[in-house]
């Protein structure tokens, strides 16, 4: 409710600014939600705008008990009634064709100098490159501070992540595959230091606005980015289900190794040290499988690798 209510006064700060001094319910007028509803639809589904506004409206139950505009409510029974959930099925790419895209755009940001003409572009690349081998939940990506969670540990490259930072409340750490270490060492040395402001914070993913990017800008460029190289966009959280998905067609046998990489709640114990091995040995065997999967492709006469529905 609170994340809802604070998107809706977003909108309104961004497009409305004057309306912000009037009563909190007597803003929630029909145009006010309709154009509301557009803005939404550039970028969530049926399922996703529901959710908002029943939250937005939720919201305004806490804070003024009795006083839900008709309109609201009766938005949102509309909205429900027009839920089509999409299936996953079909947007499903497999985890190695993902990183290969996120190389090649960071490949494709450098000028013909060798230097970076496009930073932002090199940046979104290595976003979808380390996702795709490591498919942290959008919220913990976000948070990622160097030092703090992104950290070089003898010749390794962690990401460290505390309870808190989690959405399961369980630490966990994971490993920088080897393939993606070169660009995250080019993206430090020489890509952050060239987007505006970036040396006054210690987020990994700088904006061009000289803050960090948050998650809804990261789930923006990244489904901008592989829609225009797969058709259709790939937010971040559909990474895990392409992770999921290639360890299934790969090794069905090793399954498991999916909810530790995924570091499901339904994990069995919370023993942090416990946490921390399992989803450092699945880090590490997921890398294991790309390569599998990346050789499997590069060979003369392949057969192609079908998607499991």
């Amino acid at each position: 409710m609170v994340a809802a209510y604070g998107r809706w006064l977003g909108f309104l700060a961004e497009y409305e600014p004057s309306v912000l001094s009037e009563d909190p319910v007597l803003r929630l007028t029909g145009d006010r939600l309709a154009r509301y509803v557009d803005h939404l639809s550039q970028t969530t589904g049926s399922v996703g705008l529901h959710a908002y506004l029943a939250h937005l409206r939720d919201a305004v139950r806490v804070m003024r008990p009795g006083k839900v505009p008709p309109v609201l409510s009766q938005l949102v029974a509309r909205l429900e009634r027009q839920c089509r959930p999409q299936s996953k099925a079909d947007r499903i790419v497999e985890s190695s064709r993902l990183a290969a895209s996120g190389i090649k755009l960071m490949k494709g940001a450098a000028g013909a100098d060798g230097k970076n003409a496009n930073v932002v572009a090199f940046r979104d690349g290595l976003m979808i490159a380390l996702l795709a081998v490591r498919p942290i939940r959008r919220r913990t990506f976000a948070l990622t501070r160097i030092g703090r969670h992104l950290r070089q540990i003898g010749e390794e490259w962690r990401l460290v992540f505390d309870g808190p930072d989690t959405k399961s409340d369980q630490p966990f750490e994971m490993t920088v595959p080897e393939q993606i270490v070169p660009f995250l060492k080019r993206y430090l040395r020489e890509v952050r230091p060239l987007i505006r402001r970036a040396h006054r914070h210690d987020g990994l993913w700088a904006g061009t606005k000289g803050c960090p990017l948050n998650g809804q800008a990261i789930y923006g460029a990244i489904a901008a980015r592989t829609r225009a190289e797969f058709g259709h966009p790939i937010g971040p959280h559909l990474f895990r289900h392409c992770a999921a998905t290639t360890i299934a067609i790969l090794q069905p046998e090793r399954i498991g190794v999916a909810r530790d990489l995924l570091t499901y709640a339904s994990l069995t114990t919370t023993n942090a040290h416990y946490n921390k091995a399992r989803s450092m040995e699945a880090s590490r065997h997921y890398a294991g499988v790309l390569k599998q999967l990346r050789s499997t492709l590069e060979r003369p006469g392949r057969q192609r690798v079908k998607r499991a529905r």
